[in-house]
């Protein structure tokens, strides 16, 4: 196992693709009240939801993990619009 890592994405995308352990989430929507919803997996599809934080504008949503959830596929961000921005902070785990 490896240290703790983090991602920046904006909008949808793979924050990491593998096992791992999510340890936070911070979420801004930048000008709107809106929402990013987090997945186990490569993408919405295929993927298992996690949660979903919603924040409303100018408002930092933090959700704190403590050790981690483990995520099986990896971490997949799916932002309500192309502005969302979140960042994630996970470890991760040999495969």
């Amino acid at each position: 196992m490896t240290g703790k890592r983090w991602v920046r994405v904006v909008g949808d995308a793979v924050a990491y693709s593998g096992p791992c352990l999510l340890h936070a989430v911070i979420f801004w929507p930048d000008e709107a009240t809106d929402y990013v919803d987090l997945y186990d997996g490569r993408d919405a599809t295929a993927g298992k939801k996690f949660c979903r934080l919603e924040a409303d504008v100018d408002r930092t949503r933090h959700l704190g993990l403590g050790q981690g959830v483990p995520f099986d596929a990896g971490i997949y961000i799916d932002g309500a619009d192309t502005a969302v921005e979140t960042t994630v902070v996970f470890t991760p785990l040999d495969e």
